[in-house]
């Protein structure tokens, strides 16, 4: 039941991309090309992810990796053509590297666009790779994310928005990842409890039939 509802959502929310009011390139499709990394493998993130900022630990980076990762320090990159790194939607896919450091301590990598969330929004979603660490957070405060879905290699993520509806403030990402094909819809998501009354009818209807 969570994957068709998930995927229903999926589909809501890109018929709805007029409701990225603010917000640019929220689906990473929209590099400036051509884009050549430098002997370390990075380009500048102003080509690689026009209209969003990087973070590694909190300060703001320019550059990134392009078709590359980071064999140990916290990293942004853009997986793209080529890449051996999966890619959800489209050509491109945003990975986030956030690794222990040698104390136990936890350094986030994470990507932030400041815009206005669509006054009709309710939730966003976005696609994630199975096995990720994702936080978000609008103008500086959190947003509980649940898993609504799945897709063909990747988890569905979606939060509740709608009490920054009409708002301008800085959306980041950070974690550990890939992430790809954020969107906001005007459909809600529910609460655990939801989820877990849909599953136990669908149980209950599955059994009845069975009978």
């Amino acid at each position: 039941m969570t994957k068709v509802v998930g995927i229903a959502m999926v589909i809501c929310a890109a018929n709805q991309q007029g409701l990225s009011q603010g917000f640019v390139n929220l689906d990473f499709e929209h590099p400036t090309l051509p884009l050549i990394p430098d002997a370390a493998g990075n380009v500048p993130i102003t080509s690689a992810l026009p209209g969003w900022v990087g973070y590694v630990g909190g300060n703001q980076v320019d550059r990134v990796y392009y078709n590359d990762l980071s064999l140990s320090a916290p990293a942004i990159s853009l997986q793209g053509p080529g890449s051996l790194s999966p890619v959800f939607q489209g050509l491109y896919s945003v990975g986030l590297q956030s690794p222990l450091t040698s104390g136990g301590t936890l350094v986030f990598a994470g990507i932030g666009q400041t815009g206005q969330i669509p006054s009709s929004a309710n939730s966003f979603i976005f696609y994630a790779s199975p096995e990720y660490y994702f936080q978000v957070a609008f103008a500086g405060k959190p947003i509980q994310l649940y898993a609504v879905g799945t897709g063909p290699n990747f988890t569905i993520l979606g939060g509740d928005i709608s009490r920054f509806a009409g708002q301008t403030g800085e959306l980041v990402f950070q974690g550990d990842g890939i992430l790809d094909n954020i969107r906001f819809s005007t459909y809600s998501i529910p609460e655990p409890s939801t989820w877990a009354l849909l599953a136990l009818g669908l149980g209950g209807l599955v059994w009845w039939r069975r009978r």
